[in-house]
């Protein structure tokens, strides 16, 4: 099986679109890293209702202004690096499409730059434009990638080869303008359409109205095959760098019945049976969002595990407290595990895995569903103590379930790093041939 399944990845390492993939998000890994960082600290040091900032007691000893200016920078910084990844991936992925069939890389690369930025204008209601930027996050980043291997592809069908040395004559410039038309306006037309379809979508309120038909499946006392249904749509979602229904800060799933659950706790005093016991955001928070989606805490253990390489290791170090603090944006693009096939199994299924033994333990009453508040950026691997208001059984089972994933993570992070180990050369190869 790991044979097979190393064989199908290493001829996917071959093809354009991976090759150009694999040296974008190395180019946009240092941004997404300070966005990560950023969004931790902003969320758990510097934000009153954060767990760190409970933890630390840091009322007790600073003032509000000083912590609302420190909060507004760490958002401006976030914004900065986050913000523009969306804007990178779609110039470095055109870029290096566009490289790899001898065609006009840095023209592409405006190019895909302008029909992503065009993709992110929205009419407002106030008659103008305004600029999306949860178009240019980390949250829509697939998105930006196939602008950017799509406009690579069409500098192919429609550009001309571009072999120009640093110093050219005035008519080789003129040549190269002129090349590079026709893409760019066969692009900017095709994003023209997109961008009034999609403004159709906002208008209409269609994404939401999606996320809200999810909700309605996810919550209440539907089946809970459902709910898990749900839970890996948006795993599948995360895995190819889309915001799914229970990443989506917009939308608060389950809230209500969370309510009904946490009044009839604190009614029934802690005692009894729950009018809604297996809430699918509450399940995906307390036992399938260790690290973030996919369970990257888990990967992160059994990356330590498996290699004593010393790159590796850098990669562990720099992402070890983001992702113990839920912000894998890092690791998701460094190691990376986003659209890396070879991840796809243990990103789907582990999850899922800790979602069943956790509401099996649930319906034996082992604990109560966990629904009590938990601060802001708390460590996944305690918002079930957290979220039962202490309960050790739910602590334990959280520590259990963790062990077992990073064992289910091992044999795929040693198939990655022995297929990672032979690619340089092959990979070499084939930009030189």
């Amino acid at each position: 099986m790991q044979n097979w399944l190393g064989a199908r990845v290493a001829a996917l390492h071959h093809r354009t679109f991976t090759r150009a993939l694999r040296r974008t998000l190395v180019v946009i890994f240092p941004f997404v890293l300070v966005g990560a960082v950023s969004q931790w600290l902003q969320d758990s040091l510097f934000n009153p209702s954060g767990f760190l900032y409970g933890v630390l007691a840091l009322d007790a000893w600073t003032t509000p202004s000083v912590m609302q200016v420190l909060s507004s920078n760490l958002m401006a910084l976030r914004s900065v690096t986050l913000g523009m990844v969306g804007l990178a991936a779609a110039f470095a992925m055109a870029k290096y499409t566009a490289r790899s069939y001898h065609r006009d890389e840095q023209m592409a690369g405006l190019t895909a730059l302008s029909a992503y930025l065009l993709l992110a204008l929205r009419h407002g209601n106030n008659g103008r434009f305004n600029l999306d930027w949860m178009l240019t996050s980390y949250g829509t980043l697939l998105l930006a990638l196939l602008v950017g291997y799509l406009v690579g592809r069409a500098f192919r069908r429609w550009g001309q080869p571009a072999y120009l040395p640093r110093e050219v004559a005035l008519g080789e410039i003129f040549h190269r303008m002129f090349a590079a038309l026709r893409p760019i306006l066969i692009v900017l037309t095709i994003s023209l359409v997109c961008q009034g379809l999609l403004n159709l979508a906002s208008y209409y309120s269609l994404l939401s109205q999606f996320y809200g038909s999810l909700q309605g499946i996810g919550n209440g006392n539907q089946p809970v095959w459902l709910k898990f249904v749900v839970i890996c749509l948006t795993n599948i979602l995360a895995w190819g760098g889309l915001n799914g229904p229970y990443y989506n800060g917009q939308l608060d799933l389950d809230g209500s019945q969370v309510a009904a659950d946490l009044n009839y706790l604190l009614t029934h005093h802690g005692q009894g049976d729950l009018p809604y016991p297996y809430l699918a955001s509450v399940l995906q928070k307390a036992f399938a969002n260790f690290g973030g989606p996919g369970l990257t805490l888990a990967l992160l253990i059994a990356l330590i595990l498996a290699t004593n390489q010393r790159d590796y290791h850098r990669l562990v170090r720099t992402n070890l407290v983001p992702v113990l603090f839920n912000s894998d944006y890092s690791l998701a693009v460094g190691l990376p595990v986003l659209l890396n096939p070879l991840y796809l199994i243990p990103f789907l299924g582990l999850p899922l895995l800790n979602l069943a033994v956790a509401s099996g333990l649930l319906a034996l009453h082992l604990f109560p569903t966990p629904v009590y508040p938990v601060p802001t950026g708390t460590p996944g691997i305690l918002y079930a103590f957290f979220g039962t208001n202490g309960n050790w059984w739910a602590l334990l089972t959280s520590l259990v379930l963790l062990a077992v994933d990073v064992v289910g993570y091992l044999p795929f992070v040693k198939l990655a790093l022995r297929l990672n180990d032979q690619l340089p050369a092959t990979d070499q190869g084939r930009e030189n041939g």
